[in-house]
Parts: structure tokens; sequence; C-alpha cells
């Protein structure tokens, strides 16, 4: 198992992300920090800071969004999924993954995603 570092929210006990078997990259659930601070804001751009995260750490990982298979998003506010699938779905274009969202309590932002990317084949960490 490899680790892959990233300091989105440092100080946290966990991994941004492991690379299991040499092909899975399995990204932590992550918010919207940026340079350590939570962002406020809209549904809209607190998804994007999200997904800002997730391409910086698939990137150190030798991944991109489009070899993402699954994403787990907890929605703060379900009223606003129409704003989300629209951030969400600009970033992912035609080449979506499979998804989970669920409703979920969460403590001072509105969203939360976590993701497994396939490296591509013939690339292993």
């Amino acid at each position: 198992m490899d680790v892959v570092r990233h300091e989105a929210v440092p100080g946290r006990p966990y991994a941004a992300a492991v690379v299991a078997e040499g092909r899975f990259v399995f990204v932590s659930g992550q918010i919207p920090v940026r340079d350590g601070r939570l962002i406020a804001g809209t549904m809209r751009e607190q998804t994007r800071a999200v997904m800002d995260n997730i391409v910086a750490i698939l990137d150190s990982a030798g991944a991109t969004l489009g070899d993402v298979v699954r994403c787990g998003v907890f929605l703060g506010d379900l009223t606003a999924i129409s704003e989300f699938n629209e951030e969400y779905a600009s970033r992912f274009g035609s080449r979506l993954p499979a998804r989970t969202t669920v409703g979920a309590d969460l403590p001072g932002y509105l969203v939360e995603i976590d993701c497994i990317a396939l490296l591509p084949a013939g690339t292993r960490r």
C-alpha cells in the first residue's frame, strides 16, 4: 500500500489517499478547504473547492478524474442537489463514475466527496 501525500487538511489522522494493489486509488473524503482554511460559500463554490482537492490528490497518485470509477457524496443540504449536480457533472463531463449521494449532518460545510480511481493499464505504484 502506497500513501499519497497531500496537505489539503494538515494534521488530520488519515492519508489523503492510498494506492492499493498498485492500481486502486482510494481518496479519503475531501471537504471545501484551501490552504488549510474552510471555504464558506454556496454549494457550487464548495463543490468546486472539493473537486479541486480531489484533482490535486489524484494527480499526485498519477490519476485523473477520467480514472474515477466511484464517488461517495455527502451533502449537508439536499435542497441544493441541483446546484451540486451541475458543478459535479461539469467536472466529469460525459465519463460519469458510479455514485452514492446521501444527506449528512456536516460540521460547518455543505459537501464532502470521497472516490475510488483505477490507474490506467500499465501504470502501477
